[in-house]
């Protein structure tokens, strides 16, 4: 089985990335100098593929309320930005048109409170659009200029610590839904998409580079404490066995960290 985090370790594999192959030479040049790489932009195309080799989604069990817009640090706000972009992916995946507007409002809402508002209007009003018209390919697409659309005004401002987070945000939203599918309908070769050491070794390391007033936050101490559990789960298990149980802590590790990053502190 592939999932999200497949997908983010699939092009870390590579050694020259296909993210930044399909992009202009100055905007790579941009990644380049700020550290936006592919690890943290991953492919929303991508993603959508990984996720239709789980299909059917039982989407009942993997559903959550959209996230609240609240006062927060902009740093909060990109996990929870991401979180929503992972949201969209099982919306549209599992093609439930009654939420796509709902969405398209969500996304917008949060993009003002993260200052991207101008960025996703557009973008907010044509997923509306092709979800009334059933156009899931489409929205795809949309989502797919979403994310790099927003990501491509954090690096104009030079802000690339807040790219990792909207990354980080939609990876523990994607593993939360990715383990809760396997979960549902457990066999070792679904389970055996979910073992990424590589990719949560990345982004734990990467937890700790981030500035002292951020990191001593108390939500973020919530996030780093998860990541290491989620790594500590994965460095356990073996890649091609890994058991039901270990399906089920991950699912439950992901869970907790993303109902913390949603609610208001």
């Amino acid at each position: 089985m592939k999932t999200l985090i497949h997908c983010v370790a699939l092009v870390l594999a590579t050694s020259i990335p296909a993210f930044a192959q399909d992009q202009p030479v100055d905007q790579q040049h941009e990644h380049e100098e700020l550290g936006v790489n592919p690890y943290t932009a991953p492919e929303v195309g991508e993603v959508f593929k990984q996720l239709d080799d789980v299909k059917p989604l039982p989407f009942d069990k993997l559903k959550r309320d959209f996230p609240q817009t609240f006062p927060a640090p902009r740093e909060q706000l990109g996990l929870v930005f991401g979180s929503l972009i992972a949201d969209g992916f099982l919306i549209v995946e599992c093609e439930k048109a009654s939420l796509v507007e709902e969405l398209g409002r969500v996304l917008l809402r949060q993009a003002k409170a993260l200052g991207v508002g101008e960025r996703v209007i557009r973008h907010s009003a044509s997923l509306t659009e092709l979800g009334k018209r059933g156009d899931w390919q489409g929205m795809r697409r949309e989502l797919n200029q979403t994310q790099t659309d927003v990501e491509q005004n954090m690096i104009e401002m030079k802000d690339q610590k807040l790219a990792h987070l909207v990354s980080l945000g939609g990876w523990l939203r994607g593993l939360e839904i990715s383990a809760g599918a396997v979960e549902s309908e457990y066999s070792p070769e679904r389970a055996r998409g979910l073992w990424q050491r590589d990719l949560i070794h990345y982004y734990a390391e990467e937890m700790k580079t981030l500035p002292p007033s951020i990191a001593q936050d108390p939500l973020f101490q919530k996030v780093r404490a998860g990541v290491d559990a989620i790594r500590e789960i994965l460095d356990k298990a073996p890649p091609d066995t890994m058991t039901l149980d270990e399906v089920k802590a991950l699912h439950e590790q992901a869970r907790q960290v993303n109902l913390a990053i949603i609610r208001a502190t």
